[in-house]
């Protein structure tokens, strides 16, 4: 059954191709990601919900971001979307939240030694 599914999932495109950086830029939330995925291409929920194993309605909550995408389906989202939009959106914002992080490490550094 597994290998019916990724057959599904990586049978019509060669790999997920990276997004361009510009559009990467203008994805505002993850959700945004994974609808501008599906719908670059017109893919039906049905047929992402079958790539990703899970129920339709599962898939549609993905979308509207009322439920996160879990770590281990975006391999299989991006195989399925044929871009990997989603993968570079969440690790532009785990780079960007890293980058905030040492910034205030930084700041409380100084605060530290003035004090």
């Amino acid at each position: 059954a597994k290998q019916n599914s990724l057959a599904l999932a990586f049978g019509v495109h060669r790999g997920p191709k990276d997004a361009p950086a510009k559009l990467l830029r203008n994805i505002e939330t993850e959700a945004q990601a994974i609808a501008v995925s599906m719908r670059a291409w017109s893919y039906k929920l049905a047929y992402i919900a079958a790539c990703l194993r899970k129920s339709e309605s599962y898939v549609s909550l993905l979308r509207a971001g009322k439920r996160p995408m879990p770590a281990k389906l975006v391999p299989a989202f991006c195989a399925a979307t044929g871009t990997n939009l989603l993968a570079q959106y969440r690790e532009l914002q785990a780079a960007l939240t890293d980058c905030a992080q040492a910034r205030v490490e930084r700041l409380a550094a100084m605060l530290a030694e003035a004090a």
